[in-house]
């Protein structure tokens, strides 16, 4: 937030009564550090880490699997505690122990080799732990990586087949809901675990969708098995219906000439996309951040987009020729649609 909306932002919140005096004194009397200083102190501190666990774990656990469960959980009480602390410093180096911490708990499980064959054994207590750490209120950096490790253990847990197609979908359509729902859960008590989980899963949705590219299916053919032929279908139908279903949500209160208009855009730009379904993906996340007013998630979601653009435009087995003439055809039909639906909400304006 910018210091000059502050004071107008603080006033709104006095009239609504949602804060009191003495919160609106302690909100009035924080000073944001310049970007540089968090950023020298957070090396700081993670440096810090690395020279303190550097120089005693090594000899403390020493192949030792209760010795690294012990360690790991005294780091995690500690990282805890230093979390909930003021300062950018302390902060940082919480989040480095509640990391070191969390990894050597998932050490500890690998080393007693409950199954020598099996990761999903430490996966499961790794999506315990960060689950586990997530519902404790901390800094929002430190909820997002504890969201992170969560869903990435999950995908451990899944494998490589088509169920993993359903949860990077299913995770998609969460995000979307969640940002779009974000009026609803910003002013509840658990809007920072809202937050995190709402972000991780941008993040989550935003990557998974690689596994539905050419590319990525040629690569991967003798690992997915069959599941690569469903791979084929399953991912750009559920990214097409996820960006046509948020783009009529948003345009629920437009007029029926309005909503035709926007639908036959998204059915074009699915069309255009079949083949990279984390372009679709995309699109829809970034109007659900876009509409949440979410300027970090939409620059980042907006980079992704481009990523998937560059990699379709490169995966297209058509001469440079053929492709120039279709981008200007589509940018042509992109454009005549954009002039219908400006003419529709003008007369849906006069009205």
């Amino acid at each position: 937030m910018n210091s000059a909306d502050r004071p107008s932002l603080v006033s709104e919140l006095r009239q609504r009564g949602i804060l009191d005096e003495a919160a609106i004194a302690r909100l009035l009397q924080q000073q944001a550090a310049p970007w540089y200083v968090t950023l020298l102190a957070g090396l700081a501190a993670w440096l810090a880490a690395l020279l303190l666990l550097g120089s005693t774990l090594i000899t403390l656990i020493d192949d030792n699997a209760l010795a690294a469960a012990v360690v790991g959980a005294v780091l995690l009480a500690l990282a805890v505690w230093l979390l909930r602390q003021p300062g950018v410093f302390v902060r940082q180096l919480g989040l480095a122990l509640s990391m070191v911490g969390q990894g050597l708990l998932v050490l500890a499980v690998d080393q007693w080799g409950l199954n020598s064959h099996d990761e999903r054994i430490p996966a499961l207590l790794a999506a315990v732990v960060a689950g586990a750490l997530l519902l404790v209120p901390t800094m929002a950096l430190h909820r997002l990586v504890c969201a992170l490790i969560m869903l990435g253990a999950i995908v451990i847990l899944i494998g490589l087949n088509a169920l993993l197609t359903l949860y990077g979908l299913l995770l998609a359509a969460l995000a979307v809901w969640a940002w779009l729902r974000r009026s609803s859960w910003a002013v509840s008590p658990r809007a920072g675990l809202w937050r995190a989980l709402a972000g991780a899963m941008t993040l989550a949705g935003l990557l998974l969708p690689l596994l539905g590219t050419r590319r990525w299916l040629d690569s991967l053919a003798t690992a997915l098995g069959s599941s690569a032929t469903l791979l084929n279908w399953l991912y750009p139908i559920g990214a097409g219906v996820l960006l046509l279903g948020t783009s009529l949500y948003l345009l629920r209160g437009q007029s029926a000439a309005v909503r035709l208009g926007a639908a036959l855009l998204v059915l074009m730009l699915i069309a255009l996309g079949v083949q990279a379904p984390g372009l679709l993906i995309a699109a829809a996340l970034w109007l659900a951040v876009f509409h949440a007013c979410e300027r970090f998630w939409s620059l980042l979601v907006g980079l992704g987009a481009s990523l998937y653009l560059f990699d379709l435009y490169y995966s297209l087995h058509i001469t440079l020729l053929h492709k120039s003439i279709l981008l200007v055809v589509c940018g042509a039909a992109l454009l005549l649609l954009r002039w219908y639906l400006l003419g529709q909400w003008r007369k849906s304006d006069a009205s």
